[in-house]
């Protein structure tokens, strides 16, 4: 039920019922208490109903004005909704208390620990967690990430290309053996199709196998073959004649480019 707020106007009006009438009794179940009614606090708009009519009808028994406002309009003057004050919270029972004011209490002397005591550096870093790539450590690896999957790509596009390329060969074929013998029997241009084509397949497939061994085996021979660097000359620079050494013996002088110098 919604209810409306007391304001000075009915607030006057409910004493000066109390006191024609000696009777301060407006509630009804389920309605606010106005024995001890104040500004602000609520009443319902039955209640006010029932003081604006009792209020008119002693108005009338006694033949002459009140000093206060009767009418519905006038006490519904500056009301407003009704808003009840939020519920209080519970109080806390003496066991949370307690385990609060323990927890509080180790916090405190954990912290007072560090900063006594304080921990390494890597025992900073073991309770931060696992150390993220460092800006260098993750540019090296991106690299390799694109090439893996661009090498993915390039494996499955290549794939996907030897496989349409098989099948329109093997079409192709069939079809071509079909139109080539049109004279003779459809049994036996059916078989003379089929069995091109399954020759095809077979040649396909036999192709492509020798094709992926020749290329492990030079893979191989690639990874077998080792690379041999040797120094084949050293020379050694004199900055304060210009000349350069060989490492043999032989001296060679610089060419020194004229002009200006700033």
């Amino acid at each position: 039920m919604v209810f409306l707020t007391i304001t000075p106007a009915t607030l006057r009006a409910l004493k000066a019922r109390a006191a024609h009438t000696g009777s301060d009794v407006l509630e009804k179940d389920g309605e606010p208490k106005l024995s001890k009614a104040a500004v602000g606090d609520p009443i319902s708009h039955s209640q006010l109903i029932d003081l604006s009519k009792s209020l008119k009808e002693y108005q009338c028994s006694i033949d002459s004005n009140i000093d206060c406002a009767c009418g519905l309009e006038m006490l519904l003057k500056g009301a407003k909704v009704y808003v009840p004050p939020p519920e209080e919270k519970p109080a806390k029972s003496p066991g949370y208390i307690q385990l609060m004011n323990r927890l509080r209490e180790e916090e405190e002397r954990r912290a007072y620990e560090r900063m006594i005591n304080p921990p390494s550096t890597a025992d900073n870093m073991a309770m931060q967690g696992p150390i993220p790539n460092t800006f260098g450590a993750s540019m090296g690896r991106a690299p390799v990430t694109v090439e893996i999957d661009e090498a993915t790509f390039s494996d499955i596009n290549r794939q996907m290309t030897l496989i349409i390329n098989v099948l329109v060969t093997i079409i192709a074929c069939s079809v071509g053996i079909w139109i080539t013998a049109w004279h003779w029997a459809t049994p036996a241009r059916l078989a003379l199709s089929l069995f091109g084509s399954g020759a095809v397949a077979v040649a396909e497939v036999v192709i492509y196998l020798g094709y992926i061994k020749r290329v492990s085996d030079a893979k191989s021979k690639e990874v077998q073959t080792m690379e041999r660097k040797e120094v084949v000359e050293t020379w050694v620079f004199d900055s304060t004649t210009g000349r350069k050494t060989l490492a043999g013996g032989r001296d060679e002088t610089l060419r020194q480019r004229r002009g200006k110098h700033r």
